[in-house]
């Protein structure tokens, strides 16, 4: 149960850090950048384990590689611009900070 709940809060991240990058082009990044880093850090906090921290940040990759990639209309949640590529980037290495910070 508490995988489940760890994948949930990976990919509710994910979702939340998706849709609020491009409202205020500097800060929405930030927002989900340190949202992301945040969320993974309070998992570890919460239930004492690295490894759900660990499926946290496996739902939110794959949650925000979905997003970068093209749909079946040819659409994109994530751009490839400055914004967009600074989100993969740099939130998935602030993930990879919180997991394997101590806890």
């Amino acid at each position: 149960m508490k995988t489940i709940f760890s994948i949930f809060i990976g990919a509710a991240i994910a979702v939340s850090a998706t849709l609020i990058y491009q409202t205020y082009p500097p800060v929405g990044v930030l927002i989900g950048i340190l949202a992301t880093y945040t969320a993974i850090w309070w998992l570890g906090r919460y239930f004492g384990k690295r490894r759900y921290k660990f499926a946290a940040l496996l739902a939110w990759s794959l949650m925000i590689l979905r997003a970068g990639s093209f749909g079946v209309g040819h659409e994109l949640l994530i751009q490839g611009d400055n914004s967009g590529t600074a989100l993969l980037t740099f939130g998935f290495i602030f993930g990879l900070v919180a997991v394997f910070r101590k806890i």
